[in-house]
C-alpha cells in the first residue's frame, strides 16, 4: 500500500471537480449510482452544482477523503465520503473506487477506510456505518477485515410495467366521497406530508427523519414532478402517499417508487398496495417499462407484498457497522510514520 496516499479535503469549495468526475465515471461504468442520493447532494453542494445541498441533511458535517498514487501523477484512485452526525456520535461512509464493479478494491479501499476511521476517531469516535452498493462476498470479507459486521441489506427490486390486473388483491382507493387521490401541491402539502411520513417510518433509521427543508430541497431537483407525487386524503387528513421518481439516465429508464407511506391510523385497509399500484400505473403512463423500489431486506412483509405484485430482487446494497474509539489528532511525526 506504499504507492497509495490519502488526503482529506479540508476546503469543500475547492478540489472537488475531479471527485465529481470520478463519481460520474464510476456511476456510468457500473450502471448504479456510485454515491447514495444524500451523499451526492452533499458533494454537489460542495461543488456548487445546482440542486446540491452544501450541508448534511441528517448530520452536521461532511468530510471527503481522496486516494492518489504516491507520485501524484495519476488521477484519483478513489474517494470516500463521510457524513458526520456529532449529536448522535454516528458516522456514515461510502467509497468510490474505479474498476471495483461494486466490490471494495484493495489496496485503495483499505487506505480510504483507515483514513476515514482516523477522521471518526478524531471527532470523538462513535458508530461508523459503511454502505456498499452492489455488495458481494469480497465486500463482506474486506469489511470483516476492518472490524465491520453486517447490519442491514437494502434490496433493489424491479418489475415489468405495466402491471397486469389483479382483481383478487387490488383495493380501490376511492371507495366513497371521504377518500381522494390527488397530486401533491408544492407550498401547501409539505407540513402534512412530513408528519404522515415520519409517523409511518417512526422506527426507521433514515426514512423517519424527514424535515420540511429536506422536502423543499427535493422539490428543487430537476427530476421532481408533483404530478407523480400522489397523495391520499381520507377524512380531511393526509393518510398516505406514493412519491415517484423517473431515472432518465439509466438504461432502461427506471420508474422508482421513491417514498411510499401510510399513516399508522389507516393501516389494514390495503392502501399500501393500492398506492404502490397507483404510482406504478402513473409511471407506466409516462412510457416507463421497468418499475423499481428499495426495501429493507428484513421487512419480510413488504418484500412479500412487492413479490406478489411482480417485483424481484435486482441487487443488494449492504450496510456494515463498527464502533470506533476516540483518539486525539495525530502529530506530524505519527502521520509520517503511518505513511
Amino acid at each position: 500500500m506504499d504507492d497509495v496516499v490519502v488526503d482529506v479535503i479540508a476546503d469543500p469549495g475547492s478540489g472537488t471537480a475531479e471527485v465529481v468526475d470520478l463519481v460520474d465515471g464510476v456511476t456510468a461504468a457500473i450502471g448504479h449510482a456510485a454515491l447514495s442520493e444524500h451523499k451526492r447532494d452533499e458533494l454537489d453542494g460542495w461543488s456548487g452544482v445546482s440542486g446540491g445541498a452544501a450541508s448534511t441533511e441528517l448530520g452536521d458535517e461532511a468530510v471527503g477523503v481522496v486516494a492518489r498514487s504516491g507520485d501524484r501523477r495519476r488521477g484519483l484512485l478513489g474517494y470516500a465520503h463521510l457524513s458526520v452526525d456529532s449529536r448522535r456520535s454516528q458516522f456514515a461512509v461510502e467509497l468510490v473506487v474505479p474498476g471495483s464493479t461494486g466490490e471494495l478494491a484493495a489496496p485503495v479501499a483499505d487506505r480510504l477506510l483507515d483514513a476515514v476511521e482516523e477522521q471518526v476517531a478524531q471527532r470523538g469516535g462513535g458508530l461508523l456505518r459503511l454502505w456498499v452498493a452492489l455488495a458481494g462476498g469480497s465486500d463482506d470479507a474486506r469489511a470483516g477485515d476492518h472490524g465491520f459486521a453486517p447490519e442491514r441489506d437494502l434490496l433493489q427490486m424491479r418489475c415489468p410495467l405495466p402491471l397486469p390486473p389483479d382483481d383478487a388483491h387490488d383495493v380501490p382507493l376511492v371507495a366513497d366521497g371521504s377518500v381522494r387521490l390527488r397530486s401533491f401541491r408544492p407550498g401547501l402539502d409539505e407540513d402534512a406530508w412530513v408528519v404522515t411520513n415520519n409517523r409511518a417510518f417512526a422506527t426507521h433509521p433514515e426514512q423517519g427523519q424527514w424535515t420540511k427543508d429536506m422536502l423543499v430541497d427535493r422539490e428543487r431537483e430537476p427530476w421532481f414532478d408533483p404530478d407523480g407525487f400522489l397523495v391520499l386524503e381520507a377524512g380531511g387528513r393526509l393518510a398516505g402517499s406514493c412519491w415517484t421518481k423517473v431515472h432518465d439516465a439509466t438504461v432502461p429508464r427506471l420508474g422508482e417508487i421513491y417514498v411510499i407511506s401510510v399513516d399508522p391510523d389507516f393501516h389494514g385497509r390495503g392502501w399500501g398496495r393500492a398506492l404502490t399500484r397507483a404510482g406504478l400505473d402513473w409511471l407506466s403512463g409516462r412510457g416507463i417499462t421497468v418499475g423499481m423500489l428499495y426495501v429493507d431486506g428484513a421487512n419480510v412483509a413488504a418484500v412479500s407484498l412487492y413479490g406478489s405484485m411482480g417485483f424481484s430482487v435486482d441487487h443488494v446494497d449492504r450496510a456494515y457497522v463498527k464502533h470506533v474509539a476516540a483518539t486525539g489528532p495525530r502529530t506530524a511525526a505519527e502521520h509520517a510514520t503511518a505513511e
